[in-house]
């Protein structure tokens, strides 16, 4: 989907009420709607806003109180990850959203609102901390250009003060797109945070494109403090360090690339080429090596076919938290070179994308020994025909020692088949808000089912959605009772 797509789809379903009807986001309805959120316990949380839908809060009011909530009160200090997932996840839960049935969507956002308040009162125990107030403007307000200027000079200081300040005069007198063509380079600079910072800016940008540039400034603060987290490093605009070595190395070896780089060929062949580099090289020799393949004619998107491959490789092979953020920040890098309009900045997420695959290896003891190969996963026929629908998906969904393993095979083998991509996709998330129990359930699904609706047929693209049954929810996980509690309230 990109982004007229995107935004359609959101105007047509993201201000559904829990009657169907359609309203506009009101800016009193919206902050009353805030205060119920960061004042109400726990406890009380869910029966209390599901009481507030039925007397005609919006869905789009609650993502915006709820965005605005997540910002003020978690911040990424100190990891881009941990708590902040309240944050980061938002966007994934409205694609979760979209793709439900209309009497369940408001299940992924009260999931959301529940994870809010955990994370809130982590927050509030280890720091005590929320947002300050944004810093008064200057008098006079800089041109774009000066703004630009300013915020481009706070982010490469790493100073925190400075780039608060200067994304809210930038924000000011720039709109959406100037500002993020800025924030999509510095989301890729480095790996700290295993990837995190690149989904921050994806999920800062999707979610003002559905609220509205009005909510900009607490998004776009929290975004910038993301970005310029060093963690306990020494600054590293006074320090050359091995986080921006692939970062320094591409910007420079991204010249290299010739003019007519996006008239490649797609080449299923080539994928499997750039795929044998990323199991082997290291975090620089990658990025030359997806140079080389630009050089000799190959599309970006067989590179970033490969790049997702990669990714649901490492996670065959080790199917945990860290290796699945290949996939989840492949899909945030992809995001932003599609929505990027500068030629350099869509580069160096391509080769960025390469150079973090390595680095998801190495901090797998598992794939450090060697990964599954993708082109090794066995098709196995389901027990109904393709068909038959509704009895093919329950045989990739049933139960056992084994149903995980094998789900992979008979997903593969499903779509191999001619299976109907939808109906598969559906079943994924009725499970996900059944059973998910965490911000990476919802991450990892909704980024692997776009990885695949988004590229292209090749026999890599199956492959690698089938692959996500290594982390996807089914009746094998738990179901989340929180979850089961919300559908009985709103059944009531």
């Amino acid at each position: 989907m990109d982004r007229r797509d995107f935004l359609g789809a959101v105007g047509g379903a993201g201000v559904l009420t829990i009657a169907g009807h359609s309203g506009r986001a009101q800016p009193a309805d919206i902050y009353a709607l805030l205060d119920l959120l960061e004042e109400t316990p726990r406890s009380q949380i869910v029966e209390r806003v599901l009481a507030r839908i039925r007397t005609g809060t919006s869905y789009e009011e609650l993502l915006a109180a709820l965005t605005l909530a997540t910002v003020r009160n978690v911040q990424p200090y100190p990891d881009v990850g941990f708590k902040y997932h309240a944050v980061m996840v938002l966007h994934a839960i409205h694609h979760t959203t979209q793709g439900m049935p209309l009497t369940e969507r408001w299940l992924p956002i009260m999931w959301a609102v529940d994870n809010f308040k955990e994370e809130q009162a982590e927050e509030l125990e280890s720091s005590g901390w929320t947002m300050a107030a944004p810093p008064p403007p200057p008098t006079p307000m800089p041109s774009p250009e000066q703004a630009r200027s300013a915020l481009a000079d706070a982010l490469d200081h790493w100073d925190l003060a400075a780039a608060d300040a200067a994304v809210v005069n930038f924000a000011s007198v720039a709109g959406p797109r100037e500002v993020f063509e800025l924030l999509w380079r510095y989301g890729a600079r480095d790996f700290r945070g295993i990837g995190h910072k690149a989904i921050t800016v994806q999920n800062a940008h999707r979610i003002l494109s559905l609220l509205g540039w009005e909510h900009r400034e607490p998004v776009l603060r929290s975004t910038v403090a993301a970005l310029v987290n060093f963690y306990d490093d020494p600054n590293p605009a006074t320090t050359e360090l091995e986080e921006e070595a692939a970062w320094r190395q591409n910007t420079a070896l991204r010249r290299e690339i010739p003019e007519n780089w996006l008239e490649g060929r797609l080449d299923a062949g080539a994928s499997a080429d750039v795929l044998a580099a990323l199991r082997e090289g290291d975090t620089l020799e990658t990025g030359r090596a997806v140079v080389d393949f630009l050089r000799d004619g190959i599309s970006p998107m067989s590179i970033w076919h490969a790049l997702h491959a990669a990714g649901a490789e490492l996670l065959m092979t080790d199917p945990g938290v860290v290796p699945l953020h290949a996939q989840t920040v492949s899909n945030a890098l992809q995001y932003a070179f599609r929505e990027s309009a500068d030629t350099a900045t869509r580069q160096l997420m391509l080769l960025q994308g390469a150079a973090f695959i390595p680095r998801y290896r190495a901090m797998s003891r598992r794939a450090r020994q060697g990964v599954a190969r993708l082109e090794e996963l066995e098709a196995l026929a389901v027990a109904a025909p393709v068909a038959a629908g509704t009895d093919a998906l329950d045989d990739i969904f049933s139960a056992g020692s084994d149903a995980r393993s094998q789900a992979t095979g008979k997903a593969l083998g499903y779509l191999e088949a001619g299976g109907a991509v939808q109906p598969l996709v559906d079943r994924i998330r009725y499970y996900l808000v059944a059973n998910g129990s965490n911000s990476h359930h919802y991450k990892f699904a909704e980024a692997a089912i776009e990885n695949h609706a988004l590229s292209p047929r090749s026999p890599w693209r199956d492959r690698y959605l089938a692959a996500g049954f290594a982390y996807f929810n089914g009746p094998w996980n738990r179901e989340n009772s929180m979850m089961r509690g919300a559908r009985e309230l709103l059944e009531a």
